[in-house]
């Protein structure tokens, strides 16, 4: 059976997040808990901004988040696997 991973992506008005797991709740969960590091470093110089800087389990309310899947060892240009 082919070894894979699967990256998650999200991408806000500021910065793309990302999360990398062997399924896709695995890198769905990283790139949220990347969310979180972040909120909590804004929160921490801004805290009167607790309340228009979503927690992590409401950013699929405002963002989307994308997953791609790649085996290792495999090439690929753009999402196409070439070898």
């Amino acid at each position: 059976m082919a070894r894979c991973f699967v990256l998650a992506e999200m991408n806000t008005h500021h910065f793309m997040f990302r999360g990398a797991g062997s399924t896709r709740e695995d890198a769905r969960s990283a790139l949220l808990c990347a969310w979180t590091r972040h909120r909590d470093e804004l929160l921490a110089r801004y805290p009167e901004r607790r309340d228009a800087i979503p927690e992590a389990d409401q950013m699929e309310d405002h963002f989307k988040i994308y997953y791609l899947e790649f085996e290792l060892g495999a090439g690929y240009r753009d999402g196409d696997r070439l070898l």
